[in-house]
């Protein structure tokens, strides 16, 4: 016989109650698993596109990063972002298995790439050998100064000298600016810093490169070459500029500052010379560049730039900035200074002057006043 169960009237009022909360929700999940299922899937997300992301950044980084012919660095950008994402979204078998496998690639990269350092290379001529200080109090030998001889449409002619200075007599800086045609954004920073005598030691970061490669802002993001500073004449570095064809525009902007917060930058960039010559690093569009370098190494008395300050990222527009911070001329607007600032064309060549002193004090009296004729 077949005995059907009676329930409560309290029972059927509870189940009445949650029948009713289940109606006007229209959800019978839980709110507490509801939520943590939103967050997996937010999480699902991210995770999704870091990996498309990191997949794009190791294909460019196996392109610049690694020493191979060039045929098989090009076939692995392609290949290792469309291998990898392929492995993660396809909708395919043995999901955990494919994507435990991606993670365990793009970390082991990731691994590799942070502990590599730069390595040893055959090196353009102008690159070849690594500058450093030696010092003794105030007295500092330059080892490996570049004094090289340029001429338009000719290879240079290099010489690497040591260079003897009295730290206790330098006297002035200068901040040497190069834009680089039409591209506003763009330009070299260099900083040159002068002695009682009139020389001057004349500094500028780069990207060393091996010979056979040529300079490539991306590789920059993607630790190919070592950041390389050269120290030098001016009549080198500045006319190396100048005898290009057509010449590349240079200007020169005197820093106000004084001596000893001068003396304190310089000796601090020394330093940092002689740290990446003992163990060099790479150079980063960055973080480690023509102009990030410098900023990085500059004493708080004298220049304090906030990370999130375009100006400190972008050379082309930094000419602001140092009006700003009181390091240059602020009289004026950024564009007629920079024009006053720039040295005019048909400058005679260096070689017609008894010294590098002689040939800088010629260069800057063309901005000041009316251009003097070489020494005979």
């Amino acid at each position: 016989m077949l005995r059907l169960a009676e329930d409560s009237p309290d029972q059927l009022k509870e189940g009445t109650s949650a029948n009713i909360r289940s109606r006007n929700t229209g959800n019978s999940e839980p709110a507490a698993p509801r939520k943590a299922s939103r967050w997996l899937r937010t999480a699902a997300v991210l995770l999704g596109l870091t990996i498309i992301l990191l997949s794009v950044f190791f294909g460019f980084a196996i392109h610049y990063w690694l020493p191979w012919p060039e045929w098989v660095r090009t076939f692995g950008a392609w290949a290792f972002p469309i291998l990898t994402c392929g492995l993660w979204f396809l909708p395919l078998r043995h999901r955990l298995a494919r994507r435990t496998a991606v993670l365990l690639l793009v970390s082991g990269l990731a691994f590799a790439y942070a502990i590599k350092t730069p390595p040893s290379q055959d090196w353009v001529a102008l690159m070849e050998k690594s500058p450093h200080m030696e010092r003794q109090g105030d007295r500092i030998t330059i080892v490996n100064f570049r004094d090289a001889a340029h001429a338009p449409g000719t290879a240079p002619v290099i010489h690497w000298t040591r260079a003897d200075f009295d730290l206790s007599t330098l006297d002035a800086a200068d901040l040497i600016l190069q834009p680089f045609g039409d591209l506003k954004g763009l330009a070299h920073v260099m900083l040159t810093f002068r002695f009682a005598d009139g020389r001057h030691v004349i500094i500028s970061m780069e990207s060393r490169q091996a010979k056979g490669q040529s300079f490539d802002p991306l590789a920059g993001f993607f630790r190919r070459d070592p950041l390389y500073p050269i120290l030098a004449t001016e009549r080198d570095l500045i006319w190396e500029r100048l005898a290009r064809t057509p010449p590349d525009p240079v200007q020169i902007y005197p820093l106000l500052a004084d001596k000893a917060v001068l003396r304190q930058y310089f000796e601090r960039v020394l330093a940092f010379v002689n740290a990446i010559h003992r163990q060099p690093i790479f150079y980063s569009t960055l973080t480690e560049s023509c102009m990030t370098t410098f900023i990085n190494l500059a004493p708080e008395a004298f220049i304090h730039v906030r990370w999130y300050d375009i100006r400190r990222w972008v050379p082309g527009y930094s000419l602001s900035l140092f009006q700003q911070l009181g390091l240059v001329d602020h009289s004026m607007p950024a564009e007629t200074l920079a024009l006053r600032r720039t040295l005019p064309d048909g400058l005679s060549a260096p070689q017609g002057f008894a010294s590098d002193a002689a040939w800088s004090a010629y260069i800057r009296q063309s901005l000041d006043g009316p251009t003097p004729a070489p020494a005979p």
